[in-house]
């Protein structure tokens, strides 16, 4: 079984990369990218959150991330907000199924999503080392 990219994940999403020239992309992305998270209500956004996707297969399983992901199609993720407390202030309030995202990379919006589960949002972490 492949290793997932991060321990535990907040909820999942469906996300749809946007293809050259709509995303400004030149290489194609790859699962484990560090990509920005807004909310479409903010729009433009006025603030970017650091939620990272680990996309799975239809078997549950992280894709690998020498393989490009594929654009125009809706690609199911597991998202992780990298900064704990943000999860308590922000995210608890606002990420419910069918809510939806854009995810940033620098200037350029490369792709949106839809919220379609909560997985460990309202769990308690244990601190890594």
């Amino acid at each position: 079984m492949a290793t997932r990219l991060y321990p535990f994940d907040d909820f999942e999403a469906v996300i749809r990369l946007y293809p050259f020239p709509q995303s400004g992309r030149r290489s194609p992305a790859f699962n484990g990218i560090r990509w920005d998270f807004a909310y479409v209500e903010n729009h433009p956004p006025d603030t970017l959150y650091m939620i990272w996707p680990d996309f799975f297969g239809s078997d549950g399983v992280s894709l690998p991330d020498y393989q490009p992901l594929p654009s125009g199609i809706e690609l199911p993720a597991r998202m992780w907000v990298l900064i704990d407390e943000m999860r308590a202030q922000v995210h608890r309030e606002r990420i419910l199924p069918g809510v939806r995202f854009f995810v940033h990379e620098g200037g350029w919006r490369v792709g949106e999503g839809v919220v379609t589960k909560i997985t460990g949002l309202f769990t308690a972490r244990d601190v890594l080392t």
